[in-house]
Parts: structure tokens; sequence; C-alpha cells
């Protein structure tokens, strides 16, 4: 196995659309800052620049659903207040997205090192 070129951090914020951020001197050389998975949109919802990485349609399908039930964990009327979820939508959510992590790690292969830092 090679050493991977490009480390990037798996985790969601809030309303992202993405879970990939660069982690390390190339990966940031090649895809810059932001969220790398994500594409950005106007105002009129228009696509004003493509995802950075692009990932498979069913593993892409998955980030925007966890992404969104990521949202919902947030109280938004009380942002630093107590998450909306229990222990167990909490423990529910870390396990599918540990499943999502190795989905993409394998999809994008041996040039990559996918850190999970999803906490």
């Amino acid at each position: 196995m090679n050493n991977p070129t490009y480390r990037l951090r798996f985790f969601f914020d809030y309303n992202c659309g993405g879970c990939l951020w660069c982690d390390n001197d190339a990966s940031y050389q090649k895809f810059d800052v932001g969220v790398l998975d994500s594409e950005i949109y106007d105002l009129n919802g228009n696509i004003v620049q493509e995802a950075k990485i692009k990932l498979p349609s069913l593993i892409r399908q998955r980030v925007l659903e966890l992404d969104k039930l990521y949202t919902e964990s947030l109280n938004w009327n009380d942002p630093s207040g107590q998450s909306l979820w229990d222990k167990a939508q909490w423990e529910s959510f870390y396990e599918q997205t540990r499943d999502l992590h190795k989905q993409i790690s394998l999809a994008l292969g041996d040039d990559f090192k996918i850190v999970y830092k999803q906490t």
C-alpha cells in the first residue's frame, strides 16, 4: 500500500452540504479551503462552484441525508445550549457516519487518507 498524498478530515458542520475538509499541505494546494464535496450555490439556487471532490451519486446522496439529519441536532433558537438529540440519537448518527466514512475512504482510493473527526 502506498503512502496517501491527500489527507482529509471527515466531519459534518451545520448546513455545509458535505463532510470532507483538507488536512495536509498537499490537499490544501490541490483543493484549497472549505468543504470539498459540496457545490456552492448563489442566492438563486444556481451552482457557482462545482464540488472539488466528486463522490459517487449514492454516497453523495447519503452525505446530503446525514448533513440534513445533523442540522436537526442543533437548537437553532439556542445554538450554544443543549442538543435536541438524546444519547441514542447521537449514537445512531455516529454509527451512520462511521459507515459513510468507510464508504468514502474506499471510493476515493489509495491517494487519500480520510481521518474520522466526527465527535
